[in-house]
């Protein structure tokens, strides 16, 4: 279990400060840290604390609560669940307008493949 949370937090981290196109070091300065701690961090090597959670979730504008969930699908790849999640990530920071023509591009193409 801790090692699937930590998973979980590591992939959700990476792919949102990867659609934030911040660097690590970027990263870190916003979290008073070092880059290092970002980078074990987004390896699954380390758990941050309360504080540097509360700032990465500001940071990208999301609820702890959804940094917290442990929403991994075991039969899922590693490079899927990673997918799945810059998806999700580009998806909340996209515009109306944008989010329109997502939503209507989807349509089709699961029109096209199902």
């Amino acid at each position: 279990m801790k090692d699937d949370f930590k998973k979980s937090l590591a992939l959700k981290v990476k792919a949102l400060r990867e659609s934030s196109s911040l660097t690590q070091e970027e990263l870190a300065d916003k979290c008073d840290v070092s880059w290092r701690t970002i980078s074990n961090l987004e390896r699954g090597l380390v758990v941050p604390d309360l504080s540097m959670l509360v700032k990465i979730s500001r940071i990208f504008n999301v609820k702890i609560d959804d940094m917290l969930s442990l929403d991994l699908d075991e039969t899922k790849s590693h490079s899927r669940l990673e997918r799945e999640q810059f998806l999700i990530e580009k998806i909340r920071g996209a515009n109306d307008k944008v989010l329109d023509y997502l939503l209507d591009q989807l349509i089709l193409l699961f029109k096209y493949f199902n």
